[in-house]
């Protein structure tokens, strides 16, 4: 009887030189682009080139084959600071954020990316807002940064689990995300990628092409926030990304 042919590895070889493709695509844009931001943030705010970062990622996914389908970004206030909370997955929600957010933002990333080669000038020069994960007193300092980017007028985006998802299920959240919301006396605009594990995924460098939705819900008002304690408002924005990751509408 003749032998079956294994397909495995040669599945395994394509899916590393679609990863690689892709990596090289991303790469190809990616560095022109970090070193225009680089450069302009030499002479004006973040806000002013703000829709070239938005365009470059939007291209960067799209060349890298990420199809990113948006859902319900009209429920979200405009021209008003606002606090987006988002579920964290893989390597590219940052360029998925900054492209399809609405507006200018300031994000909080962990501290460890500042120090990145590269990357972390970048994030620098948008005026992301370092966090640690291991320094409770500086966390504290990150938080009244981000209120007082708020207090600016400027949105802020919080990835309330402090780190991406191991096997693509929502992480316990953090409570600062929340003390946030509670301090920050602005609507919270709960959020939620699906689709973006099957992509990429923690520890790995391997890029699966496809397509993600990003969905917005309905913004919580600042009034409801005030009126809640803040396990209360963790448990209700939990409760609404989870049905914003599973399609449903809130």
């Amino acid at each position: 009887m003749a032998e079956i042919p294994k397909m495995e590895p040669t599945r395994r070889l394509r899916d590393v030189l679609v990863s690689a493709g892709a990596w090289i695509r991303g790469y190809s844009l990616f560095i022109p682009v970090g070193i225009a931001i680089l450069l302009l943030s030499r002479w004006m705010p973040p806000q002013r080139f703000f829709p070239l970062v938005q365009w470059s990622c939007r291209l960067m996914l799209r060349t890298m084959g990420i199809r990113v389908t948006v859902e319900g970004r009209q429920a979200a206030p405009r021209n008003r600071a606002c606090l987006f909370m988002c579920n964290h997955v893989n390597l590219f929600d940052v360029f998925v954020l900054s492209g399809y957010m609405p507006g200018h933002f300031r994000g909080v990333e962990l501290d460890e990316h500042f120090d990145w080669f590269f990357y972390g000038p970048i994030i620098r020069a948008l005026g992301m807002i370092p966090i640690s994960q291991t320094n409770g007193r500086s966390a504290l300092k990150s938080l009244v940064a981000a209120r007082e980017a708020i207090d600016q007028g400027t949105s802020v985006v919080i990835l309330p689990e402090g780190g991406r998802t191991p096997d693509g299920r929502f992480q316990p959240f953090k409570r600062g995300a929340f003390l946030l919301a509670k301090r920050a006396d602005v609507p919270v605009v709960p959020m939620a990628m699906a689709g973006a594990y099957e992509i990429n995924r923690r520890g790995s460098l391997m890029v699966r092409p496809g397509r993600m939705v990003l969905r917005f819900g309905q913004p919580i008002d600042r009034l409801e926030i005030a009126r809640q304690e803040t396990d209360t408002l963790q448990r209700q924005i939990r409760s609404r990304m989870l049905a914003l990751f599973n399609g449903q509408a809130v």
